[in-house]
């Protein structure tokens, strides 16, 4: 079984209070052939101290400017020679049998491109919950937004690369969910029930802390997604965006962001006012009755 190599990457900036967790959770798998690669962006907080104790245990590191984590993650994919690639952020930790057990189940699926499944989350080991992905396809995904592929579960065969190509930089909050979305479009994914990982959710992690970017990058995410008019996806067009405008107005009117949530809230009407009207209550309808026609 451990003929097959894995190539693990993790990102990291200035981690320093987790990532000597992440690396040990690495470095501790029950599998041997294991390739990782840490890609610094130039820390100064003592992570490259870190990263030096590990070293001869590491196939590759370095601590440079970048321009951010999908950079970061693409400089790893470049010098990855695995058969099977993952990552895992520097402030997340991979159970120990994790990479054993995805390439035994990538031996049972000869014909699937990545697997994925579920992950516990919270702020610590002593507080977390099970987060559970599920089966879905590109085309679920797309009309629903609902993209339950857990990144700390997931890993792929480097062969889908070459179909897919890497992260693209444009995405802050989206990226990995743009990368496992072009996956699940144009090659073969299969969830597999478990947690095998920990996604650590604390306020300072990039899901919490921009969780109003959601909203913007979803919106471009989707314009540019059905410009191509010869798409097989584009008769999906209407209620694909009035999916993402509702979903982008839930999160703008959590966030507080009143102007984004009129706007995203009224682009929905336009699509769809009924199937908007639903969605929200009567509290909601007389708050946006109050700002529109009294401030």
């Amino acid at each position: 079984m451990d003929n097959v190599k894995v190539s693990i990457i993790t990102p990291s900036y200035n981690q320093a209070q987790y990532l000597e967790e992440t690396i040990l959770s690495v470095l501790n798998q029950t599998y041997s052939n294991i390739e990782y690669i840490v890609i610094d962006g130039g820390s100064t907080d003592g992570s490259v101290d870190i990263i030096q104790r590990y070293a001869h245990r590491i196939k590759y590191w370095c601590s440079e400017k970048d321009a951010g984590q999908a950079d970061a993650i693409n400089k790893g994919f470049h010098h990855a020679t695995g058969d099977l690639i993952c990552w895992v952020n520097s402030d997340d930790i991979l159970y120990a049998t994790f990479v054993e057990e995805r390439v035994h189940q990538f031996k049972q699926h000869p014909d699937i491109d990545m697997i994925y499944g579920d992950v516990e989350q919270g702020v610590d080991l002593q507080h977390k919950r099970l987060r559970c992905g599920a089966k879905t396809d590109y085309e679920e995904m797309l009309l629903t937004l609902n993209v339950p592929i857990p990144q700390q579960s997931a890993m792929w065969r480097k062969t889908i690369l070459k179909n897919v190509g890497y992260l693209q930089p444009q995405w802050y909050v989206l990226l990995d969910r743009e990368f496992f979305m072009r996956i699940a479009e144009k090659g073969r994914i299969l969830y597999v029930s478990g947690a095998l990982a920990f996604f650590r959710n604390h306020e300072q992690s990039k899901s919490v802390k921009e969780w109003g970017r959601w909203a913007d990058e979803m919106e471009t995410y989707y314009l540019q997604l059905f410009e191509d008019k010869d798409s097989i996806y584009f008769k999906y067009k209407k209620q694909a965006m009035l999916s993402m405008y509702l979903h982008c107005y839930k999160i703008a009117r959590d966030c507080c962001m009143t102007r984004s949530w009129l706007r995203y809230l009224f682009s929905s009407m336009r699509l769809g006012i009924w199937k908007t009207l639903k969605t929200i209550s009567v509290d909601e309808l007389y708050r946006i009755k109050r700002i529109v026609f009294f401030q």
